[in-house]
């Protein structure tokens, strides 16, 4: 059985999510930068602007001289995970195996699935519907007999095209293509294999097939074989489901942004709480925290702290996601977001006392009444008091 290969892309997802808030963004040239530094690097840029000449990694000012009207844009990571869980959501309906690559980038394996949903490329052109019908997000999507040339397939075309490329046609596919449409020659570490290749005139892929694999592995040492493998159109490499390790975490926006220290540290001990409780409910206990600070400038600050102890509980939690607060908490800028996340999680102890009399400590006995309290009358029933209102 061929193997049914489909990459889905919504090029410039940045982008794409701003100009549904914004309409004054669309049809102009625009490019998602870190910082409004002229020193900043572009991280992603619309089709206008790669028509003026603006490529991605550019600096700031070289890319206005190249385009005096583009527009910047600051990327916003909460807006883009949650338009990439829809993107999820989406695709889970039809693909058993997806291997998310970045925010909107996924491989999905559909082999197996003809009897269920039809060929692949009509199951890519109905996500692509969907999507933009449920999203307004437009999609490409390249259907191969695996990921290389799917990926390859999914370059060439603009939303909301679809690009087929069928069992055995792999080598004509690839054949007048440039050595660069390779992704792994994009990569710091590929730039001495590229050069040599363009000294030996080598530039598209076609060309490297042609050659011999011996005078190949001649010129450029050990990345020959698999560089011959890839100009043919073979890539085995599987679609892999990304292993997800379990976490809690709970998250709170400011409204307005807050820049008092008492006051985030109130706003914290509430997010602890919310942690805590879920971690009781599940009968878990954590290993890690992850606290990230949004500041007003969308600028995101994330660090991690070890536990010595793993536990469930704010009294022992407390004392070091303090310390964690203090070290992101670095600027003098007002905080917008702030999330927690606890991570490494494990299974309590059931192992019971010995004896009656050695009960929990008053904290925890607290803990226990405030979550009881909560479930029963709502999250607000108990306001925490050291929080300033």
């Amino acid at each position: 059985m061929d193997r049914q290969i489909v990459c889905f892309t919504i090029p410039a997802l940045g982008i794409a999510l701003a100009r549904l808030v914004d309409h004054s963004l669309r049809h102009r040239p625009v490019a998602v930068v870190p910082a409004t530094s002229v020193r900043a690097l572009v991280q992603e840029i619309s089709a206008e602007a790669e028509a003026e000449g603006v490529e991605t990694g550019m600096a700031v000012d070289a890319a206005r001289r190249r385009c005096p009207p583009l527009h910047l844009i600051l990327p916003d990571p909460a807006r883009l995970q949650a338009a990439h869980h829809r993107v999820c959501s989406v695709i889970a309906r039809y693909a058993p195996i997806w291997e998310p690559v970045r925010p909107g980038h996924l491989f999905l394996d559909l082999t197996g699935t003809t009897r269920l949903f039809g060929l692949a490329a009509d199951t890519a052109a109905r996500i692509e519907r969907e999507l933009l019908r449920d999203c307004n997000l437009a999609g490409v999507a390249g259907v191969a007999s695996n990921k290389l040339v799917a990926g390859v397939a999914a370059a060439l075309v603009h939303p909301p095209q679809l690009c087929d490329v069928r069992a055995g046609a792999e080598r004509d596919f690839l054949a007048p293509q440039p050595v660069t449409a390779l992704p792994w020659l994009r990569q710091a570490e590929a730039r001495a294999v590229l050069a040599a290749l363009t000294d030996l005139n080598l530039l598209t892929l076609g060309d490297i097939a042609d050659v011999p694999v011996s005078a190949l592995e001649a010129a450029l040492g050990p990345p020959a074989p698999r560089l011959h493998q890839w100009a043919y159109g073979i890539d085995p490499s599987p679609v892999l489901f990304p292993v997800q390790q379990p976490s809690v975490t709970a998250s709170q926006t400011l409204t307005p942004d807050e820049i008092d220290t008492p006051r985030l540290l109130g706003r914290l001990a509430d997010l602890l709480e919310r942690v805590c409780r879920a971690l009781r409910r599940q009968q878990q206990v954590c290993g890690r925290l992850v606290l990230t600070l949004r500041y007003s400038d969308h600028r995101d600050v994330t660090r991690a702290q070890a536990l010595s102890l793993r536990t469930a509980w704010e009294t022992d939690i407390l004392p070091p996601l303090t310390a964690l607060f203090h070290r992101c908490f670095q600027r003098r800028v007002r905080v917008r977001t702030l999330t927690l996340r606890a991570e490494a999680l494990g299974a309590q102890d059931r192992q019971l006392a010995l004896f009656d009399e050695a009960r929990p400590a008053r904290g925890r006995r607290l803990a226990l009444a405030l979550d009881r309290v909560r479930e029963r009358f709502g999250e607000r029933a108990i306001w925490c008091g050291r929080r300033p209102q």
